[in-house]
């Protein structure tokens, strides 16, 4: 078989919880504003991609069992920080300087506005 039916559940379940961890965060907010449907799913699209990068980072050092589960959910409730710790090592692996990156962002996004 091409495929690890066990290893596809323990990715499915590690999103999931990764998923759970952003909604809780999005929903223990101290503000006092109304969710949009835009903002939820974008949250849970966000935390569930943390989710999985932490997976794919997990499964490199090790990690099986309980602490996939424990690392994804902590991924999906910090997940625009824990996508910002995993880029600059992974940059600095395939030698791209993110301040470059993003200062080519944003000399594009000038260029659009005028």
């Amino acid at each position: 078989m091409f495929y690890d039916v066990g290893r596809i559940w323990e990715t499915v379940i590690a999103v999931l919880l990764a998923v759970a961890g952003g909604l809780a965060r999005l929903l223990n907010a101290k503000d006092n504003t109304r969710l949009k449907l835009s903002l939820i799913l974008s949250e849970l699209f966000i935390s569930a991609f943390a989710g999985l990068m932490v997976l794919m980072l997990a499964r490199s050092f090790g990690l099986a069992g309980d602490w996939l589960g424990l690392v994804c959910g902590i991924a999906g409730w910090t997940s625009p920080r824990i996508i910002d710790l995993i880029a600059q090592p992974a940059f600095d692996k395939i030698h791209i300087n993110a301040d470059d990156l993003n200062n080519k962002r944003k000399e594009q996004t000038n260029e659009d506005k005028s």
